[in-house]
């Protein structure tokens, strides 16, 4: 018999198969769970890790519904040149 998933745990440990999977390895994710819904948000570099977080999430989850609301923020270039001490 396995034990059933503690809906207390389940956000922390979405969280961290995402954090731990090599498709996603992003650590700035917020993960609420509610009734049969999975809440994903944070920023994410690209559409395409977007979208492999709501795939991830999903495969993790597929009983769920997942909102993925995770904010696209491309990386800055810097202005310039930066000074090495």
């Amino acid at each position: 018999m396995t034990e059933p998933r503690r809906p207390d745990y389940l956000p922390e440990a979405i969280r961290e198969k995402l954090i731990h999977d090599p498709r996603v390895a992003e650590q700035d994710l917020r993960v609420e769970v509610r009734e049969h819904r999975v809440m994903v948000g944070g920023n994410v570099s690209s559409p395409q890790l977007k979208q492999r977080i709501t795939e991830v999430a999903k495969e993790l989850l597929p009983d769920y519904e997942v909102i993925n609301e995770t904010t696209v923020v491309p990386a800055a270039e810097p202005d310039g040149e930066e000074p090495v001490s």
